[in-house]
């Protein structure tokens, strides 16, 4: 599958295909006949809505919109396609840069489908995930000018800042300077993907 450029493939419109068809598919028991008909019934298969998860260790976390927790072999059934056929088609999909893969420490299979809010058409879930990107670079930008600290590996530092809550990461804007005024020495300043996964900005002082 070639690198994916979602500006291009919208540039001559829309379909609307109701999930019904979709889910007809599924359950007539057809094969999908290639990688656009798969992907068409991962989009609509993810979730709508954000779902609670019991994962390894019984640790919580957070299924968003736009993810999926369906395993390889889910998928392949969903698919009615062999497991080997379906785990291409996924690290394709991956590498073309329309689903991303979320690492868990039980290797459990966990997609985000990137700009999911573009496929399904919602502007203003849009609008809404453009504040947040502006909220994320202006932590970012924040973060660095106080630190002094390179911009490195801003890909981990949003998977990071993803998984806090809307008042952590605002937590995180505010706690940078007190964060920072704390440190005796400055080769111990956690870079920004770490502050954000260790949750520094929560230390006591």
């Amino acid at each position: 599958m070639k690198k994916f450029n979602f500006q291009s493939m919208t540039a001559r419109g829309f379909l609307i295909i109701p999930k019904s068809l979709l889910q007809q598919q599924i359950d007539n028991g057809h094969s999908c006949e290639g990688d656009t008909e798969a992907l068409l019934i991962m989009l609509m298969k993810v979730n709508y809505s954000e779902t609670q998860y019991t994962g390894y260790q019984n640790k919580e976390f957070v299924c968003r919109r736009g993810e999926s927790m369906h395993s390889y072999r889910d998928w392949s059934r969903i698919f009615n396609w062999s497991i080997p056929r379906t785990f291409r088609l996924i690290h394709d999909l991956e590498t073309a840069g329309v689903i991303e893969i979320i690492p868990h420490e039980d290797k459990s299979l966990h997609i985000r489908v990137v700009e999911y809010d573009k496929w399904v058409g919602n502007p203003e879930a849009m609008k809404k995930k453009k504040a947040v990107n502006e909220k994320f670079f202006y932590f970012w930008d924040e973060y660095h000018a106080i630190t002094q600290l390179p911009k490195e590996n801003i890909a981990k530092v949003q998977r990071e800042w993803k998984k806090l809550s809307a008042k952590e990461q605002q937590l995180a804007i505010d706690k940078i300077e007190e964060y920072y005024f704390h440190q005796t020495n400055s080769k111990y300043v956690l870079h920004a993907g770490s502050y954000l996964a260790n949750k520094a900005f929560l230390n006591e002082y």
